[in-house]
């Protein structure tokens, strides 16, 4: 077993974070109780980077809940449909020529690779291979074949192994890890960034690398604790990653809507209030930062799920009913790829829930608090799209529901 640490923050600073965040971070709820979900286990305020237990890499994964067959695109066909498929996340086509520019100008991006042998195009095929099996839902496979590829097949594994950690493990700690690890490799390579972050050729290439960190990050920091989300910065890793990617490719769709979903996941957690005056998080940039990308790709489910999560998030029941629009229209896509066929299934368990809360809360701060704690008790993702969605009797009794540790 291989795990990865980090050292821990002096014991004061652990200290001062604990008292001040008690004050402002352990608020009350709208019904006047002292607010749970912020609550931190012991040893979560030791470690900026979560632990990474090797194994689950190495234990088969759970499948994608669809036949691969419906997106099993060939070769040929990726790249004639490249633009369409990649209209959310921008990422470069592995041609022959624009691997023999990025090898030639960042010569480290194949350091080690013994899959390179200088031969453009057969490296091309290897690195179109890896797409394929990403695109069609062989998300383990692409990832073990796209790490062997250097960075540039490394992309399309962690996104790969991205999309299982929401979508497909059981565990909030398995869904943890993968994140962490996704978010270890890539800043890895951050080096790069700085000698081609003014080249243009590799602008997309730039974009993705912050992209995929930046989320890394922000799907962990949604679910966690805020003493926890403050002491290991994320939001400023967050936030800071979000806005890269928009300045680097004004017509990122996807990176336009994770710019929005930072600032409305900074209310859901803070309030409007603490959001706008401790980390400027602006209901104006929701609405901007949606807009464009709408206008750029409308088609996306993950787009509308996102959207009416950001309703909720701001205005809790105010816009509850464009929200379920926003959402019920993510469910009615046609899937193009696996990525949007788990947003899709994703969209419905998420619309499920969003009735819940409706039906049996009052207070949003409170489902929130039930929902978390109903995670943390269990141990369940609740992202995760074969998972049954939440019911009164979870939420109410979560220790009935808690997983078997892990072995």
């Amino acid at each position: 077993m291989t795990v990865t640490h980090v050292p821990a923050r002096p014991f004061w600073l652990v200290i001062l974070l604990t008292c001040w965040l008690g004050a402002a971070a352990h608020a009350f709820d709208d019904e006047g109780n002292l607010d749970e979900m912020d609550e931190v286990r012991p040893g979560e305020l030791s470690y900026e980077d979560i632990p990474v237990d090797d194994r689950i890499f190495e234990r088969p994964w759970t499948s994608v809940p669809f036949n691969t067959a419906f997106f099993d695109y060939t070769p040929e066909e990726i790249e004639a449909r490249w633009d369409e498929l990649m209209a959310g996340i921008r990422a470069p086509f592995p041609s022959p020529g624009y691997l023999e520019y990025m090898i030639s100008n960042y010569p480290e991006i194949v350091e080690g690779v013994e899959a390179f042998n200088g031969d453009y195009e057969e490296f091309s095929r290897r690195n179109i291979h890896v797409w394929r099996l990403f695109l069609r839902g062989d998300l383990q496979q692409a990832r073990e074949e796209g790490i062997q590829l250097g960075v540039m097949g490394l992309y399309p594994a962690m996104f790969a192994q991205t999309l299982y950690a929401i979508y497909l493990s059981e565990r909030q700690t398995e869904k943890y890890m993968m994140l962490q690890d996704v978010a270890n490799r890539v800043r890895d390579n951050f080096h790069l960034l700085d000698r081609a972050e003014n080249d243009p050729i590799a602008a997309e290439l730039v974009a993705f690398t912050k992209l995929g960190y930046a989320y890394a990050l922000g799907r962990i920091a949604e679910e966690s604790p805020v003493p926890v989300i403050v002491f290991r910065r994320y939001i400023g890793k967050i936030k800071g990653g979000a806005e890269e990617v928009v300045d680097l490719i004004p017509d990122h769709p996807l990176g336009h809507a994770f710019r929005a979903g930072v600032d409305a996941g900074i209310m859901r957690r803070v309030g409007r209030a603490t959001g706008r005056i401790t980390y400027g998080a602006r209901s104006t940039v929701v609405d901007e930062s949606f807009r464009k990308a709408f206008e750029m790709a409308p088609d996306i489910p993950i787009l509308n799920y996102e959207y009416a999560n950001a309703l909720i998030y701001m205005s809790r029941k105010r816009d509850l009913e464009l929200a379920y629009e926003y959402l019920d229209r993510a469910t009615h896509f046609t899937p193009q790829w696996s990525m949007d066929a788990l947003d899709t299934m994703y969209a419905f368990k998420r619309l499920q829930e969003v009735r819940l809360f409706d039906q049996h809360y009052r207070s949003f701060r409170a489902f929130e608090r039930h929902r978390r704690r109903f995670s943390r008790v269990t141990d369940h993702n609740l992202t995760n799209v074969l998972s049954p969605p939440l019911t009164m009797d979870m939420m109410e009794n979560p220790e009935q529901y808690t997983l078997p540790p892990l072995e």
